[in-house]
């Protein structure tokens, strides 16, 4: 024996077969573990039979024959890949469905911007800031309301027919309402003495 096998050997004598680390091919074998001792087959078989008992009680259920779908809810000859397929073509969305009022909803969007502004009025400390939101304010109202019924007030005053007149002065009576709602508005959330009620 030359000298590289006599070093092998004598390694080898040193190392012990347990002492190795785990091979990457081996697997962990966990005695709690529910599939220890079982095979395949017999894993399959057991899940199975779990499979089986737990519908018993469905079994009532699954007697009960399929009744062919009746087209009263949804649109009949409507696949899900058609345009017209949709939770919105339904009666029931269609009942519960309101007209949308554009101009109502303005509205009220234009009187929460009033609120905000009167808000933000009421908690800036410095005067200028103040003046600032107050103008704010003022503009809006002035765009979005006095315009408006400055240039009513012209067609009224230019007017020849009754029936006109009439139509103008309840639009003119409307828009001073809305521009009464933005003062209260104001009044309510942006001085202290009102914050009350």
């Amino acid at each position: 024996m030359n000298l590289k096998e006599q070093i092998q050997c004598e390694d080898d004598s040193w190392i012990v077969e347990e002492e190795l680390p785990v091979r990457a091919n081996l697997t962990v074998i966990r005695k709690d573990d529910p599939n220890f001792g079982f095979t395949e087959d017999a894993i399959q078989e057991r899940n199975e039979y779990i499979h089986w008992y737990m519908m018993q009680d469905f079994v009532p259920l699954m007697t009960i024959p399929k009744q062919e779908a009746a087209a009263d809810f949804f649109i009949e000859d409507c696949n899900v890949t058609d345009s017209e397929y949709s939770a919105f073509n339904t009666v029931d969305f269609q009942r519960q469905m309101q007209p949308f009022n554009k101009y109502a909803y303005a509205i009220k969007k234009k009187m929460e911007y009033v609120k905000d502004l009167a808000i933000m009025h009421s908690s800036i400390s410095h005067e200028e800031g103040r003046e600032n939101v107050y103008h704010r304010y003022l503009a809006f109202v002035e765009r979005e309301f006095r315009e408006r019924l400055h240039q009513l007030v012209e067609y009224y005053k230019r007017a020849r027919y009754e029936e006109r007149r009439f139509e103008l002065k309840q639009k003119i009576a409307l828009i001073s309402r809305r521009i009464m709602e933005c003062r209260k508005i104001w009044e309510r959330h942006s001085l202290p003495e009102y914050w009350d009620q």
